[in-house]
């Protein structure tokens, strides 16, 4: 029997299983829930006939659990009730498997044949963790089976189920909001603080992760002092770096256009936006612009994001508040400095300036491992708004800007490449280069000029690590350039020949006496003419900044202005000649016509496709490289002293 018992815990053949995913213990960030049982374990064919012949008489009880057929459920526990608390299959009893299959019905149906101590005592098998019924129907937002099974008996609350976490836990870990509300509103209090408030150190976590930031901040203003202490059970993990490493909480994460920072800005959080109709009616001395501002936060998210971002800044506060008031030999340093150093990591601007106006000792903080700054860490990581801090420093920042544990200053952290997550998120190799410099000039700039020439350890400059750090990234974008100036210019000189061609066979013909035109006249002729004449002139003169980009040196600077314009140029002029070219198609096309304009007519939405295809194409690159090379920058260098 033991060997069996063992192939039980490992087979998944028997019967099907069900699509449960199980949450991380012990989380850092939302991460990927694989399945729990693997599917390619076999049992021998003997064993597995045992397996098989031991369940065979719950087979019509599990098959009608499945489909969801009550009554089969009810007639087959009628004549079998020691059924209700038997395992009907490798892994499940009756009460789980219609959990699992979300049957609320046939949830209640079981739930009235059970005693109240018989719920507690439910759990499903598995090597690793087990699964309670409550678990189960938290992670699947089931509020039906919920609330059945709380009914039955409220203790399923308190007990820790799937990776030993409590149901509501469980609810957060797996995003169902509403589930989560529902069931942190019965769960007792005391279990947050069992185990030295284990569960509610990592509830807290979770609700920070997740941004159920009402959670959070009703479990932080109960008991403050979980966000600041690490619990012994958790590796590095404490509410604190949860909010330190959740940048998107704050405003420095969002990008929000004019039209929606202006609704941002007019938007009351104190007042609830489903109640704003009423508050339209009866306010009748109020502005109808701030009344149409409010409104429109309520259709675009705006409400909910400054309500977010308000609960993230309030729990901020607390917890920086708590820090302070909590005695040096009850904190853990090491923890706290390694959140603060997670949140220039992750560019949690309003984090660092909140941490660092509650304890000013921040600013001057070095990393115990390479002797870092912020400001280091923030040039290392490519965090912009992180480094714009030091432009409100004044007098201050030529101080913290001292070398790491290599003699590297500032300046070589520079020179180093960024992060791959960070080039990710440019598009095209040039760019990819242009965003580089931009970032080394930008260093290079506050750092003094007796300063610049300094070597490291290995007696090498900030310069020569950028050349030598980003010389395959400058191949790349070079290829990337003259490859695009190649197709562009074998484009625009098919254009340039075809409208040229275009002048000496003018529509409707010429007069054989003179050789004039035959529509010389005709308006739409001029139109012709002008338009060929520009997409003629446009297109040569795309060319010929396509060769300048071909002959280019391709040096390091070259990348940062002169290159990209030249292609901005290039690329502007061309879609102005493909333009004019379509244009001057259609009034050629309408002159030689115009006896049969209904013929011509539905001619035209077809000449509108390749400008529409060449916008939606090289628009979005076009537009991005006018915003890296002529827009106001990365870098917003406001002197504002905020310290």
């Amino acid at each position: 029997m033991g060997d069996i018992e063992t192939a039980e815990a490992s087979s998944v053949d028997a019967f099907p299983s069900s699509k449960m995913v199980f949450p991380d213990p012990n989380p850092r960030m939302p991460r990927e829930r694989t399945r729990r049982r693997p599917s390619n374990i076999k049992l021998p064919s003997r064993l597995k006939e045992k397996v098989t012949s031991k369940y065979n008489q719950y087979l019509p009880l599990h098959r009608a659990i499945s489909r969801g057929d009550l009554e089969a459920v009810k007639d087959f526990l009628n004549h079998r009730p020691d059924a209700i608390t038997a395992w009907i299959d490798l892994f499940e009893t009756p009460l789980l498997k219609a959990c699992n299959h979300g049957r609320a019905e046939i949830v209640k149906e079981i739930l009235q044949r059970m005693r109240p101590e018989q719920v507690l005592t439910v759990k499903e098998k598995d090597g690793n963790s087990e699964s309670t019924p409550l678990s189960v129907a938290a992670m699947s937002g089931n509020l039906e089976i919920a609330e059945a099974l709380i009914a039955k008996n409220p203790k399923l609350l308190e007990i820790p189920g799937d990776s030993s976490l409590i149901p509501v836990a469980a609810a957060v870990q797996n995003g169902q909001e509403e589930m989560a509300r529902f069931l942190y509103c019965r769960t007792p209090l005391q279990v947050l603080l069992a185990d030295d408030g284990y569960q509610g150190c990592i509830l807290l976590s979770l609700a920070i992760y997740y941004g159920m930031l009402d959670i959070a901040l009703d479990i932080f203003e109960a008991f403050p002092r979980l966000a600041v202490t690490k619990h012994p059970r958790l590796d590095h993990s404490q509410p604190l770096d949860a909010l330190a490493e959740m940048p998107e909480l704050f405003p420095c994460a969002s990008r929000l256009g004019f039209w929606r920072r202006l609704v941002y800005s007019s938007t009351d959080i104190s007042v609830n936006p489903q109640t704003f109709a009423e508050t339209w009616s009866s306010n009748q001395h109020g502005g109808l612009v701030p009344k149409v501002l409010g409104g429109l936060s309520k259709w675009f998210g705006i409400y909910e994001m400054k309500e977010m971002h308000c609960r993230a800044q309030k729990l901020l506060t607390g917890m920086c508040k708590e820090i302070s008031a909590t005695e040096e030999d009850e904190q853990d340093e090491n923890e706290i400095h390694s959140s603060f150093f997670s949140a220039v990591r992750c560019g949690n601007k309003e984090f660092v300036m909140e941490m660092i106006r509650w304890n000013p000792d921040f600013l001057w903080l070095a990393d115990k491992d390479n002797r870092r700054s912020i400001f280091h860490m923030a040039v290392e990581f490519r965090q912009e708004k992180i480094f714009d801090l030091i432009y409100g420093l004044k007098e201050l920042k030529n101080m913290i800007l001292d070398t790491d544990h290599e003699d590297n200053g500032i300046l070589h952290i520079a020179g180093g490449l960024s992060p791959r997550d960070k080039l990710s998120t440019v598009a095209g190799a040039a760019l990819k280069m242009q965003r580089e410099l931009q970032w080394f000039k930008e260093v290079e700039s506050i750092v003094p000029e007796m300063d610049k020439g300094d070597t490291n350890h290995n007696h090498l400059t900030g310069y020569e690590i950028f050349e030598t750090e980003h010389e395959p990234l400058r191949k790349e974008a070079e290829e990337w350039m003259k490859g695009t100036a190649t197709a562009s210019s074998v484009v625009a000189a098919l254009i340039a020949t075809v409208t040229f061609q275009a002048v000496f066979t003018v529509p409707g013909g010429t007069d054989q006496s003179n050789g004039h035109p035959l529509h010389l006249k005709d308006a739409r002729f001029m139109v012709f003419t002008i338009a060929d004449t520009l997409s003629f002139f446009a297109s040569c003169t795309s060319v010929l900044i396509f060769l300048c980009i071909l002959a280019a040196r391709y040096s390091f600077d070259d990348f940062l202005v002169s290159l990209p314009s030249k292609m901005i140029f290039g690329l502007s002029t061309l879609f102005v000649s493909v333009a004019a070219m379509l244009v001057a198609f259609s009034t050629a096309l309408f002159t030689t016509l115009h006896e049969a304009p209904l013929l011509v007519i539905p001619v035209l939405p077809l000449a509108c496709l390749p400008a529409s295809l060449f916008v939606m194409l090289q628009f979005p690159l076009l537009k991005e490289m006018i915003s890296s090379t002529f827009g106001h920058g990365i870098f917003k260098r406001d002197n504002t002293p905020w310290f």
